[in-house]
């Protein structure tokens, strides 16, 4: 639920109900990132209803996107706060597409795998890492909406300082999986080198943008309680 101490700074009302619907993002990349994980330990047998649903919800963050940016831009957000909002959508947004992306990568890689007769072995190690990236993702994604419930200025710099945490964490574990990748680089082929590494940037965007999504609610907010 959006903090409504901080939403009654926000005098249009145009501006409230907005951010209140962003907290669908929220939902529907945590939906994704939950399936993800899934995705990433069942057979291609299993995993196509889940990347279906995140299809889906992809589907749905668009449409999401397309009526907050035509309230923004008829006049329902004020000029001060409007460049904020629309980077925020565009951030949500891309959560949502990055999910889809990984979902639809899988698909086809582990379809692929099998049909070339490649063995699953040499890789599962990264993918219980991609696993342990998304835990991390979950979390930072509770964080954020944890900045729109909190009262205090400093309680939200506090979170945002917990996400700013989590993105290093990820960022260590990112570079410890490409070292890991070329390590092992002669013994996969190019295929899985490129699967698994296109992979761990995305995963790893998908905390870049909780990172950039809390700056701006910290900077929307500080703009309002001046």
């Amino acid at each position: 639920m959006v903090n409504y101490h901080f939403l009654k700074k926000l005098m249009v009302i145009g501006e409230r109900q907005s951010l209140i619907n962003m907290e669908k993002y929220l939902s529907l990349a945590s939906e994704n990132s939950k399936m993800l994980m899934e995705i990433f330990e069942k057979p291609e047998s299993e995993i196509q209803s889940m990347v279906k649903k995140i299809g889906q919800n992809e589907k749905d963050a668009d449409e999401i996107t397309l009526n907050l940016k035509r309230d923004i831009t008829s006049g329902a957000i004020g000029s001060t706060l409007m460049d904020n909002f629309l980077t925020l959508i565009e951030k949500f947004d891309d959560i949502i597409d990055k999910t889809y992306w990984i979902a639809r990568e899988m698909s086809r890689a582990k379809d692929s795998f099998i049909a070339n007769g490649f063995h699953m072995e040499p890789i599962k190690g990264f993918y219980a890492s991609f696993i342990n990236i998304l835990e991390i993702n979950l979390e930072a994604i509770e964080k954020v909406n944890r900045m729109l419930e909190v009262a205090d200025i400093d309680q939200v710099k506090e979170v945002r300082g917990n996400i700013q945490d989590m993105e290093e964490k990820v960022d260590e574990i990112k570079d410890g999986i490409i070292d890991r990748l070329y390590r092992t680089s002669e013994s996969i082929s190019y295929l899985m080198f490129n699967h698994i590494n296109s992979i761990v940037h995305t995963l790893d965007d998908l905390l870049d943008n909780c990172e950039d999504i809390s700056d701006l609610v910290l900077n929307t907010m500080l703009s309002v309680s001046r």
